[in-house]
């Protein structure tokens, strides 16, 4: 009884902070998309007053209000429907008359037109035998005609279903002076622009909750059987600093104490994995591009040299070479320049004197990599620094649109997959995980970067840095008896 109690305490906790995170999601995609809102805001205003200024068709509406006796015509007496069965039947007859052809073609002689310009409802009150009669048309003078055309007819052409009838108005008929559906210029701007903020909310409502991407990894687990090897908090900088790109190096301690203990577990995971299978070159990449796998590659690097280990990092991204300048340095050296300069490739690795770090990347785009990649040049330039270095680290481009990952994968002993937190679909992140699982590395693990710290505050605190040795409250917490372990 206890077990089962925990379990609806838990469903209930799951379920609020289900809701919680949709409302997130939601606010996310309000943030990005506010855009689509207004868009449809001023859309549905322009078409509410278009239809208003161009297709707006007035309409008048002439009504009456009545009971209805039956009884004997010859002698003149009649009762009125007092009980709910004849009630019923009186609500369930009017509409049927009202729509016979024997009564339109009766209302059309009587007002001697041949098509007729409007339209008749009826409305019954329930358990009574008060009846509302209202007509529509276009022209005012037309609906207050054919409605007393049908309240003369009415009795003798529903005669043969009810008997003999008999009407006692209560609001007689009038010709009506404005249109029933006037609206003015405000009103239609009003409700055109309600209605498309409505629309807009619904969609981005609709795209927050089918919106399957990676926020834990409980649902990587659902992908991947991966290991998180560590959940990298996103730095935040202060509103003045926003406008220029900021370094970000693990080894700065005005960065955040989470990010920078963050890394330290993660290097530690990777150098531990890495020795098990006696591997030294780790090849980062995620699924797309803006995961932040660049600026975690530079910073493994620092902390490697950091420890006195003989590092080179390759910017693999050939496409677009951002090593050097998240660094902070010029260089016009790359692996384009192994393959097609005569020069010996070790007298063009870098080393940078700031952090220890040897390096290559030139910061000159290449159109065409995959035949600089394939190149036996570049697999013997990897194969003679796994001689000089104690690591290397390939940072690829992402690996769901071009096949530099896959052929740089081949050279390397491990990867690193990098998840940045609610940014790419799970199918997209199980596509590019399974594209490189075809190759010769091998998977270490992956890293969710720019993971909230409200996530982990709000129930997911068990993936979070605890997990993993370290906190970012400021409480140091020691690694080594949990990597001694490992």
């Amino acid at each position: 009884m206890k077990e089962y109690e925990n379990n609806i305490k838990n469903r209930e906790e799951e379920m609020e902070i289900d809701l919680v995170l949709l409302f997130k999601d939601f606010w996310k995609s309000f943030t990005r998309l506010w855009w689509v809102v207004l868009l449809l805001v001023l859309l549905g205003s322009g078409s509410c007053f278009s239809y208003y200024y161009f297709g707006y068709e007035p309409i008048y509406e002439s009504k009456a209000t009545f009971t209805v006796a039956t009884g004997d015509k010859e002698n003149g007496s009649y009762n009125f429907y007092y009980n709910s069965s004849t009630a019923d039947q009186l609500s369930k007859t009017f509409p049927y008359i009202l729509d016979s052809n024997f009564f339109k073609s009766t209302l059309l002689e009587r007002i001697g037109k041949d098509e007729l310009n409007g339209d008749i409802t009826s409305e019954t009150i329930e358990n009574s035998n008060m009846v509302t009669m209202k007509v529509y048309s276009s022209n005012p003078q037309d609906a207050k005609e054919i409605l007393d055309a049908a309240l003369e007819i009415y009795p003798e052409t529903a005669r043969f279903v009810l008997g003999s009838i008999q009407f006692d108005l209560l609001d007689e008929p009038e010709t009506p002076t404005q249109p029933y559906n006037q609206m003015g210029i405000i009103q239609s701007l009003v409700l055109g622009g309600g209605i498309g903020g409505l629309l807009g909310i619904l969609l981005l409502g609709v795209n927050a909750f089918f919106r399957k991407t990676a926020k834990t990894p409980e649902e990587m687990r659902k992908i991947t059987s991966l290991r998180c090897l560590a959940t990298v908090p996103q730095i935040h900088f202060k509103a003045r600093k926003k406008q220029k790109k900021q370094k970000i190096s693990v080894l700065d301690k005005r960065i955040s104490y989470g990010y920078r203990e963050s890394l330290r577990a993660l290097q530690l995971r990777l150098e531990n994995g890495m020795k098990k299978d006696q591997g030294k070159v780790l090849l980062i990449s995620s699924t797309s591009s803006g995961e932040g796998k660049s600026t975690l590659a530079v910073n493994l690097a620092e902390l490697f040299a950091d420890q006195g280990k003989k590092v080179l990092l390759i910017d693999g991204d050939l496409r677009k070479q951002d090593d050097a300048e998240i660094i902070g340095i010029k260089n016009d050296i790359g692996l384009q320049d192994i393959v097609i300069e005569n020069t010996e490739a070790k007298a063009m690795v870098q080393k940078i004197k700031e952090n220890g770090i040897w390096f290559l990347g030139s910061q000159t785009p290449v159109k065409q990599p995959a035949s600089i990649l394939s190149s036996f040049k570049v697999r013997e330039f990897i194969l003679d620094m796994k001689e000089e270095m104690d690591y290397i680290i390939i940072d690829t481009p992402p690996c769901e649109i071009f096949q530099d990952a896959g052929i740089l994968a081949d050279y390397a002993d491990h990867i690193l997959y990098v998840v940045k937190y609610d940014c790419v679909p799970q199918r997209r992140i199980w596509e590019g995980i399974s594209f490189l699982g075809g190759h010769n590395a091998k998977f270490l693990g992956y890293v969710f970067n720019h993971y909230p710290e409200s996530v982990s505050e709000y129930g997911y605190g068990k993936y979070g840095y605890k997990k993993y040795g370290y906190q970012f409250y400021g409480k140091r917490k020691s690694y080594e008896g949990e990597y001694k372990n490992n």
